[in-house]
């Protein structure tokens, strides 16, 4: 008998609930007498003109307060900005600050790139890839990096215009030392 650990048991039940969920649009499609599309994944994500407004839990995207035992404190905030140039194709950045009471503190930059797929009803796939840049400053030393950040995340749709997902993610750094990292993250969102 082989054990699977709890993300390779959770990636094989999200890879098992879209092929469920294509299969369901595929029977729908020939009762109503041939081939008709789905509806896009959350009404329409990826048209062109759209902004999406993202946090999420990883190296790129997040907002955080941390507070110590016994210690100190640290704040941050990164969000991201995307907008849809041609269907289902986004370009967008990220923009970010943390501070921590010992005097740290971090600025962010990047850009990144991504193309959206409807995959049936909420569920869609939005890879993105991009070049970010860090600048972490402490005690009068100051250390820049770059990396190459690859996020895929599969989307849910909970209600027209917000989505949640989860997805793989690597960082490679380019300069720097700066070091490589990979992960399960997940990322909330708006678009309008």
């Amino acid at each position: 008998m082989v054990l699977k650990s709890p993300l390779s048991r959770f990636l094989s039940t999200l890879a098992l609930a879209c092929a469920l969920s294509l299969s369901s649009a595929r029977a729908r499609a020939q009762e109503a007498g041939g081939f008709a599309p789905t509806p896009a994944a959350g009404g329409g994500f990826g048209s062109v003109g759209q902004w999406v407004l993202t946090l999420g839990v990883n190296s790129s995207e997040y907002f955080f307060l941390h507070k110590q035992s016994g210690g100190g404190w640290q704040i941050g905030l990164r969000p991201t900005a995307d907008y849809f140039i041609a269907p289902s194709l986004s370009v967008g950045g990220v923009i970010g600050f943390s501070h921590a009471s010992g005097g740290a503190t971090d600025f962010d930059i990047g850009a990144r790139a991504g193309f959206n797929l409807n995959i049936t009803g909420p569920w869609g796939f939005w890879p993105t890839a991009g070049i970010f840049a860090n600048t972490h400053s402490e005690m009068h030393a100051t250390n820049t990096s770059a990396r190459l950040g690859i996020f895929a995340p599969f989307l849910y749709h909970i209600v027209p215009h917000l989505f949640v997902g989860l997805g793989p993610s690597f960082n490679l750094g380019l300069t720097n030392g700066a070091g490589n990292q990979y992960g399960l993250d997940a990322i909330l969102g708006g678009w309008f």
